[in-house]
């Protein structure tokens, strides 16, 4: 599911304030740092080792507070354990407050709902992706099936 597109964009690390540096014990995780730790949690989940990925997606989402990437991820842990409320929960709430990735948090809540039967809840959302224009959400909804 998580091939047909990427949510690993990223911001920039904030950068220290002026005059001030951190220690060496201190540093600040990188984008590029973020980046990479996205692309390892996306692969645990491929290899259905979410559990094991939960520290990654916890750390993106307080780094990345803006992006819905953290809470993709951890939306499909919890989905995956069987707690799709909470999953359900935590996507709405990215989508509804994150300024990135909210594309692909509705698309795998689409997704997520269409899975757990719930086509009626879904079909909006899938509407909106599909009319919107081409990128990975909108291939991953295309792929899924219809509502």
């Amino acid at each position: 599911m998580l091939e047909a597109f990427d949510f690993t964009a990223l911001d920039h690390a904030p950068a220290c304030p002026e005059g001030s540096h951190p220690a060496p014990e201190a540093r600040a995780v990188t984008r590029a740092d973020l980046k990479l730790l996205c692309e390892v949690g996306v692969l645990a989940l491929a290899m259905e080792r979410g559990e094991a990925a939960l520290p990654i997606f916890e750390l993106l989402d307080s780094e990345q507070p803006h992006n819905a990437a953290g809470a993709i991820g951890i939306a499909m842990i919890e989905a995956t354990a069987g707690r799709e409320r909470d999953a359900f929960a935590r996507l709405r709430t990215a989508i509804a407050t994150r300024r990135l990735c909210v594309r692909e948090a509705k698309a795998v809540l689409v997704v997520l709902l269409m899975g757990f039967g719930r086509h009626g809840e879904a079909k909006p959302l899938r509407r909106e992706i599909l009319r919107g224009p081409d990128c990975g959400a909108r291939r991953l909804i295309q792929t899924y099936g219809s509502a």
